[in-house]
């Protein structure tokens, strides 16, 4: 059972351009959070630096540069899925977050 901190956006079809130690290579935004992100798609072995490494995420709605944290990695056939957490989260990632949460309004219950 999945234990996240954070409410799960959906993504459709945003790369995500990874830089670590090896090079560059391109995963595919499956959701994101306030503090994480899971990428999937990854064509490679991620080489961590202290546990890092930097996405930069960039589509109509999105242009961010982050460092972050993997903390878990599967591999899915020829391809890797990771969880990541975002190191020093920006300001301007919490709002776009926020805009792109589900409704959880929906789910409330008032009684009159």
């Amino acid at each position: 059972m999945e234990q996240r901190q954070d409410v799960r956006a959906l993504s459709q079809n945003t790369e995500v351009h990874i830089s670590d130690r090896a090079g560059f290579c391109t995963g595919t935004l499956k959701d994101f959070s306030r503090t994480g992100i899971c990428i999937t798609d990854i064509p490679r072995k991620i080489h961590l630096n202290n546990g890092c490494f930097t996405i930069v995420l960039s589509d109509k709605h999105m242009n961010f540069k982050l460092k972050v944290e993997e903390r878990w990695r599967t591999q899915e056939g020829l391809s890797t899925k990771v969880g990541v957490t975002i190191e020093d989260v920006p300001w301007d990632w919490t709002e776009m977050v926020l805009r792109h949460e589900p409704n959880n309004r929906a789910n409330d219950k008032t009684t009159h």
